[in-house]
C-alpha cells in the first residue's frame, strides 16, 4: 500500500513539473488582430535640368492589421513558424477628390519563438520575424496614380499567452519595421523626373489581440505504465 501511495505520489508530482502550455511536439494555431503606428521615411531622386537631388520626405502613418501564424515546438523553449499578415492603413480623404487614399500591404515572414516560462495556463513569448512584404497605394489623383513596393519585413516582440484548456487569448507589444527597396508608380509623367530609392516603416509600435489553439498533446504529462501499476 505505501508503494503504491509513493508511486501516486510521484506521478502527481511529475505531471504538475511537467504541466506546460509550450513544450516539444506542440503545434499552435492563431489568429490575430491589431493597430500599429509608423514613422515613413521616404527617400526619393529628383531630377531638374539636368541636375539630380536626393530628398528625404518623412511622415506618420498607423494601419489595422489581421493575420494567421503557426508554430511548431522543435523544444519546450523554442518554436518556430510562419506568419501572415494583412494590413489596411488609415488614411484622409483628399481635398480634391474626397476621397481616401486605399493603401495596403501584406507580410509573410518566418518565425523564431523563445518560451521562458510556460505554466499550465500561461507561455511568455519573446520573438522575431523577418520575411517579405507588398504594398499598393491607390491615390484617385486626376492621372490615378498607384504606388507600388515590394521588401522586407520584421519585428521583434512580446507575447502572453494565456490558456483555458487548450484554447486561449494572446496579447502582442511589438517593434514593427518594413523597408521596400523596390518602389514603383504607373504614372510615366511622375517617373520621368522621379526616382523612389526607398520606402521605410520605422521606429514603430504595434498591439494585437489574438485567440490560439494547440494541437497535439504533450507526452511529457502521460503518466508511464509502472507508475500506474
Amino acid at each position: 500500500m505505501m508503494k503504491k501511495l509513493l508511486l501516486l505520489s510521484a506521478t502527481i508530482l511529475t505531471l504538475s513539473i511537467n504541466a506546460q502550455s509550450f513544450y516539444k511536439g506542440a503545434l499552435v494555431v492563431e489568429v490575430k488582430t491589431g493597430i500599429e503606428i509608423y514613422n515613413i521615411y521616404s527617400n526619393v531622386t529628383q531630377t531638374l535640368w539636368n541636375r539630380t537631388r536626393d530628398t528625404t520626405y518623412t511622415d506618420k502613418a498607423a494601419d489595422t492589421y489581421f493575420g494567421y501564424s503557426a508554430e511548431y515546438g522543435l523544444h519546450k523553449y523554442v518554436g518556430v513558424g510562419i506568419i501572415y499578415n494583412a494590413h489596411k492603413f488609415i488614411t484622409q480623404k483628399d481635398s480634391v477628390s474626397g476621397k481616401k487614399q486605399d493603401t495596403r500591404a501584406n507580410d509573410f515572414a518566418l518565425v523564431v519563438n523563445f518560451h521562458p516560462v510556460s505554466t499550465k495556463k500561461f507561455d511568455l513569448v519573446i520573438g522575431s520575424d523577418i520575411g517579405y512584404s507588398n504594398f499598393k497605394l491607390k491615390t484617385f489623383d486626376k492621372d490615378n496614380t498607384t504606388l507600388k513596393g515590394t521588401g522586407m519585413s520584421m519585428s521583434a516582440y512580446i507575447n502572453p499567452r494565456i490558456y483555458f484548456g487548450n484554447f486561449g487569448i494572446n496579447f502582442k507589444l511589438g517593434t514593427p519595421y518594413l523597408k521596400y527597396s523596390n518602389v514603383t508608380t504607373n504614372n510615366a509623367d511622375f517617373n520621368k523626373d522621379n526616382t523612389y530609392n526607398y520606402l521605410k516603416l520605422s521606429k514603430a509600435w504595434s498591439l494585437s489581440f489574438g485567440i490560439q489553439y494547440r494541437f497535439i498533446k504533450n507526452k511529457a504529462e502521460a503518466p508511464s505504465t509502472k507508475a500506474q501499476a
